[in-house]
């Protein structure tokens, strides 16, 4: 326990950071993240990326589980946090950890959202913005100009709507409210918000205005659509500076998000602890602007839109073949009998991907053993931390050039993050870092390295939604053979359990011994009648208790209202045999001694040995129940009931 309360980072010569963001396979994403790796390997620090699947805009129930991610970054182990808080919907989760990394005096430097305790980076929108309508207003003079607005109370939108009006006043241009219509950041609100400006008695415009660059890139396929010009008849600016606008015809001029800066600031401030804020408690970035050819300058290289086109053409014929792979391993191992086929399958499916080690960290409950009445639950979760167990089962895949190979489950403590964290972290300047979760509910997480410029991101995000769907199904088939094999009651086998599993005992075992312990609970009913059903399951759960506890890879049944068995074989066994018959009995003695109840439990035990070659099943539980049997006339007769 005492390593977890340690810096990642003690006794190292590098700083570790952990950054925490939302949907990391996203192009903007993706290419914070190696900015990121890029500063941070040139000022020696290493860095843990924290991310999701999802940006939790449904609040739905797998967004519930994705927010189980916050509860994996044990925040007293890194040197300071950083939070991309726009980038998530919601801030319950991101709210929780700045309170715990607060109390562990980690400091958490927070983007675009203020949050107490925190230090805040917020990107000066409103000045890059101001910058671009300027710029459409007194540059090139445009009067008629309509403003495709964001969502209507968003708080980016309304101060993009509130700058546009303050530029418009500042150039005496008259402001009409009728010319603002709302394509809520997205395509297909834009395409609506377009057919209803089409459809407007107003004049056509001069100019349009968009919040942000999704919206402006449909306002300029509209246009063409409906044969106008871009920018010769109506001109766009856009706001953003998305990936997919170097692909556009013709390219936007658009606010860029200063991230070079961001990240130099980021850094100066984790190094040195040093910053200023200005008056609203902030440390400003300034955006960039970028003259395109939508407002009608020229002075923008275009990108050669055949070769691109090509590129991602051949990009997406291999995500669709990925997904199809993916789609034959549920296909194929859906409803595979065990978890171990899918461990050793999965490599296979993941070599595609490029990484180099990849680590599945598992609850302790997941993965149930053979023995389906097994206690394997770590119930014990820190105080803290109910999400995960305090010990982890970790399995790892190695990338090898040969054939990826895979380590089988090695337990580890909550908090490691992954076995041979040290060396790891030694070795590679990064680990991203996901949750794994059924229905809401984590149920592990996975931690991957790669090389950044190889590792294949939006297919590593299909991976994990195939990964988990297995897990699901693995389970839910678990829980079905559970309910099909297992006395609900007791926890042992029932009798479809016992004999499909001693089946396969008989078959391994023709030449060796076999024991059955046939047991009959004696006065179950007179427990029923004088005391109630309720305390007749409780003595016959304290039977099934007793066996359990007693016997360690043998079989136990309930097969019957009061008959439970013991099947087991091997060599020279009669010592197991005298030693399991007399572990019951004294346990059945010290409940008795122990229970405080009315009554006292009692069982008959027959008990039955001989080599398995040329028995048959029915053979041995014939013995075995004679030999109970005739115990049980004894004990009926020294009782007075017979």
């Amino acid at each position: 326990m005492a390593d977890t309360l340690k810096k990642y980072s003690e006794g190292k010569d590098y700083k570790v950071v952990a950054f925490i963001l939302a949907s990391f396979f996203n192009d903007e994403q993706t290419r914070m993240i190696k900015k990121v790796v890029a500063e941070a390997a040139t000022r020696h620090y290493k860095v843990v990326f924290f991310s999701t699947l999802s940006d939790f805009y449904y609040n739905d129930l797998n967004d519930k589980g994705e927010k189980k991610m916050f509860d994996i970054v044990s925040v007293e182990r890194y040197d300071a946090i950083v939070l991309m808080s726009e980038s998530f919907k919601d801030d319950e989760g991101q709210l929780a950890l700045v309170e715990k990394a607060n109390k562990a005096g980690v400091p958490v430097i927070t983007v675009d959202k203020n949050f107490e305790g925190c230090i805040n980076i917020a990107f000066d929108y409103g000045d890059a913005f101001r910058e671009v309508v300027r710029h459409m207003v007194v540059d090139h003079g445009y009067r008629v100009i309509n403003f495709m607005g964001g969502m209507p109370g968003n708080s980016y939108s309304e101060e993009r709507l509130a700058v546009f009006q303050e530029v418009l006043a500042e150039n005496n241009v008259p402001f009409v409210p009728e010319r603002v219509y709302w394509g809520y950041f997205w395509e297909d609100p834009t395409k609506e918000a377009m057919q209803k400006m089409f459809a407007d008695s107003l004049s056509m415009p001069e100019a349009i205005v968009c919040a942000n660059d999704a919206m402006a890139i449909t306002v300029c396929r509209c246009l063409q659509e409906k044969g106008y010009r871009v920018p010769e008849d109506v001109a766009v600016s856009g706001f953003d500076g998305i990936d997919m606008e170097k692909y556009s015809r013709p390219r936007l001029t658009t606010g860029v998000q200063n991230v070079d800066e961001f990240i130099r600031v980021l850094f100066n401030i984790i190094e040195t602890g040093e910053y200023q804020l200005n008056k609203n408690g902030k440390i400003l970035i300034y955006n960039k602007v970028q003259m395109g050819n939508s407002c009608g300058c020229s002075n923008l290289e275009t990108m050669h839109v055949a070769s691109e086109m090509i590129k991602l053409k051949a990009e997406l014929h291999q995500q669709i073949k990925y997904q199809g792979d993916l789609n034959q391993l549920i296909a194929n191992f859906g409803h595979a009998e065990n978890f171990t086929d899918i461990i050793e399958a999965i490599p296979e499916y993941m070599s595609p991907l490029r990484y180099k080690t990849f680590w599945f960290c598992a609850n302790m409950d997941l993965i149930e053993e053979a023995e389906l009445g097994a206690q394997t639950r770590d119930a014990a979760c820190e105080e803290g931390n109910p999400s995960y167990t305090t010990h982890m089962n970790v399995l790892r895949y190695d990338n090898c050039k040969e054939m990826p190979q895979a380590d089988y489950w090695e337990c580890m403590e909550f908090g490691g993050l992954i076995p041979d964290r040290s060396r790891q972290l030694d070795e590679n300047d990064f680990l991203l870092v996901l949750t794994t979760h059924m229905k809401g509910k984590a149920v592990g997480y996975t931690v991957i390295t790669f090389e950044l410029e190889w590792f294949w991101f939006t297919a590593y995000g299909a991976f994990l939604t195939c990964f988990r769907q297995l897990l699901e199904m693995q389970k839910a088939q678990m829980e079905l053979m559970r309910l099909y094999m297992c006395d609900l009651l007791t926890g042992l086998y029932n009798r479809n359990g016992f004999y499909q599993k001693v089946q396969l005992l008989l078959e391994m075992a023709e030449e060796m011994d076999m024991t059955i312990i046939s047991m009959d609970m004696d006065g179950l009913k007179k427990i029923n009648d004088t005391y109630g059903h309720a305390e007749g399951d409780e003595a016959l759960k304290a039977i099934g208790s007793i066996i359990k506890a007693n016997i360690r890879h043998e079989l136990a049944a309930r097969i019957g209202g009061d008959e439970f068995l013991i099947a087991f074989a091997g060599k020279d066994i009669d010592e197991r045999t005298e030693e399991i018959v007399s572990r019951v009995k004294q346990g059945i003695r010290s409940y008795n001694e122990n229970s405080n109840k009315e009554y006292d439990i009692h069982a008959s035990i027959g008990v039955y040995t001989n080599r398995v070659k040329n028995h048959t099943l029915d053979h041995f539980l014939k013995k075995a129940d004679d030999l109970m049997y005739a115990r049980k006339y004894l004990h009926k007769k020294e009782r007075g009931d017979i």
